[in-house]
This record gives C-alpha cells, structure tokens and sequence, in this order.
C-alpha cells in the first residue's frame, strides 16, 4: 500500500480567525498536553528562519506574529544553530546578524525553560530507531528535537521546521524508511517499537514550514507590489515566493507547490 499522501498546508493554525484562516480540510486539532493550554504559541526550528532570511522574506515574520496574536519561540539549541555559531563564521556572519535582530526587536524570542531529560530521551529514542546493518542511524538533531519537546512543554499549537525527516518521523515513518534507503543506498531496518514510542507523542501536533508561512503572507497581501504588471503576474509571484523557499532549504515538491499556487490563486 502507498503511504498516505501528506496534504499542503496554506496558513497558520488559528489564533485570530478573522485574519488567519485555514481550509477545512487542514483545521486540524493542535496538541496541547501542557497544563497550560489556549497559548498563542509556535516554536520555529533553525531551517525556517534561515529559508526565510536567505530568500530575503524576513520581513514577513513581524506582521505575522502581529496578525497571530501570540509568541513566536526558539530554543537555545536554534538559538545556538541559527545566531551563535554563524557569527563565528564570515561567511554567515550577515544571516545570524539578521537573526539577532530579530530577536533583538522581540520578534522570535528565547524559550529557556527546556525539558533537558525529555529532550534526551526523544533523541535517544529517535537515533536509535533505523539502522542500516548495525550502525544506528542519526536521523534527528538536538535543534529540531528541543523544538518538539519544548512545543509538548509549552502547550504550543504548531512548531515550523523545514527539514523532511521530522514531519515524516512523526506522519509517515515508512516514507522516512524509504528516504534514508534512497540516501544512503542502503537497506535501512525500522525499530518500528523506538519509532511508534516517539511518534505516539506527537500525534496531532500541527508542523509546518517556512512555504506555509510564505502562503499566509500571501494571503494577508503582505508581498503586494511585487506583482508584474501583466495578466499571469500573480502566478509569476507565486511561482517565485515558493520555489524561493524550496531552493533555500525548505522541503517540498513540485506537486505540493503546484497546489499551494492553485489555492492561491482562487482567493
């Protein structure tokens, strides 16, 4: 049987209905196992941000943390991946500039309450879960897992990450079996115990990537005027808004980019 199909996404989850609306088909119930539930909470990954700022469309996030209503996070391990490390590097120095500035004016910010042994434990659990003959394989870094873990901590309703491993270790881990064989032209085995111990916790959890967030901006005009003056200029846009992302890291295909350009082009 082939795997299910992940549908597109096209916007944020809801915070402020009037502004930032989703299909029916993808209103999906976020995860909020915190003790403090309702929070206008989205934790980013390091992939996102830097798709984002690469393909110079930073400048979304403030009106769309404004138009969500609610905070934006990192963890220290982002933090660390995305602003530290970069500035000890010329040639990314002006990437984690921009990125510090963001922080700086409070548009990302610092989430430091960190579940270290949950954290550990999912890595744990993620890294051990294919192998390819006995080598464990490292499927997972310690950016994106914070991210999930503190998403589960926070009661947050969505985590942005970019990379494809994470979304299809959590929805499709036959579909992650089948990339990593295609990647290391190897047969890969499944620890389908290790596999369903980590998934289990994160069912429902609403991920997304730096092209949904490209896709909600479109929505609340945030790029008119960068439309050609020709009858396709909106198709020209859209074409250059998401196949920007998907050269910068974002992981999507070209029929998911031909849906979400369809979507858009019937608002």
């Amino acid at each position: 049987m082939a795997p299910q199909k992940i549908p597109p996404k096209t916007s944020l989850p809801k915070s402020n209905p009037s502004k930032l609306s989703t299909p029916s088909k993808l209103n999906v119930q976020p995860v909020r196992p915190s003790s403090i539930p309702n929070q206008n909470i989205i934790f980013f990954d390091t992939g996102p941000i830097i798709s984002l700022v690469i393909s110079r469309m930073s400048f979304i996030l403030p009106e769309l943390k404004k138009q969500y209503g609610g905070h934006f996070y990192i963890t220290p391990a982002v933090k660390l991946e995305l602003i530290d490390r970069p500035l000890t590097m010329n040639r990314y120095k002006f990437e984690a500039l921009q990125c510090l500035k963001l922080l700086n004016d409070g548009v990302i910010e610092l989430y430091e309450d960190v579940p270290v042994n949950t954290v550990n434990q999912l890595i744990s659990l993620a890294n051990t879960s294919f192998l390819s003959g006995t080598k464990n394989l490292e499927v997972l870094q310690q950016g994106e897992v914070e991210s999930v873990a503190c998403a589960l901590k926070a009661g947050a309703q969505a985590v942005v990450v970019d990379e494809r491993a994470l979304r299809l270790f959590i929805e499709d881990s036959d579909g992650l079996r089948k990339l990593l064989t295609s990647r290391f032209e190897k047969e890969i085995t499944p620890n389908q115990g290790n596999i369903n111990a980590f998934s289990s916790k994160f069912k429902g959890m609403i991920l997304l990537r730096s092209i949904e967030l490209v896709c909600t901006a479109y929505k609340l005009h945030l790029y008119d005027g960068y439309a050609p003056p020709k009858r396709d200029g909106k198709a020209v846009l859209l074409d250059a808004l998401l196949w920007a992302v998907k050269s910068n890291g974002c992981a999507v295909n070209e029929e998911e980019i031909e849906e979400m350009k369809a979507y858009l082009l019937r608002l």
